[in-house]
């Protein structure tokens, strides 16, 4: 793994990220969403553009949780495609060619959305899962007590999950 490039340790960053999985696969993008930001912050070229991909479905797909915004799902989920595609670099142990093809009906649903269609009708399903390639074994952090800061969220203030500083 790439050492951290600002204030977290490498030890956090894989936590923070594996942490961010954990999120996810629980079905609460915006908190994976949130660890991920800090590790886009201090990242550099292509792993950057990675991160800020993830953070991009992980907002995308809070959007489709929650039923609302369907043209910003659309559109989170073409920028976050155009970011991702083709990367090769450090994906702390996630098995990204399996997160690409279980994402591709995800990218055909997007597109129709964007066309005008429903956001719910003609979903591919579930979100995916994220998976780790064989042999990595996942340290998460734990999680934090959600009370402390969640004035972010968009269950809290409405904003549909951009809050200040998001990446878009």
């Amino acid at each position: 793994m790439a050492p951290a490039q600002g204030f977290l340790e490498p030890g956090e960053v894989a936590g923070r990220f594996d942490r961010g999985v954990a999120h996810w696969n629980a079905g609460r993008y915006w908190h994976a969403h949130e660890d991920w930001e800090d590790l886009w912050a201090e990242a550099e070229g292509p792993r950057r553009l990675w991160l800020q991909g993830l953070i991009q479905y992980a907002a995308a797909f809070v959007h489709f949780q929650r039923g609302y915004h369907a043209r910003g799902f659309a559109r989170l989920m073409e920028q976050a495609r155009e970011k991702t595609e083709g990367y090769a670099g450090e994906t702390h142990g996630l098995d990204w060619a399996r997160l690409w093809r279980d994402l591709e009906p995800w990218f055909a649903h997007g597109r129709r959305v964007a066309a005008g269609a429903d956001l719910r009708s003609g979903a591919p399903g579930a979100p995916p899962r994220l998976a780790f390639r064989a042999g990595h074994v996942p340290a998460p952090l734990p999680f934090e007590d959600e009370d402390e800061d969640d004035s972010k969220d968009p269950d809290r203030n409405g904003d549909g999950g951009a809050g200040p500083g998001a990446p878009a």
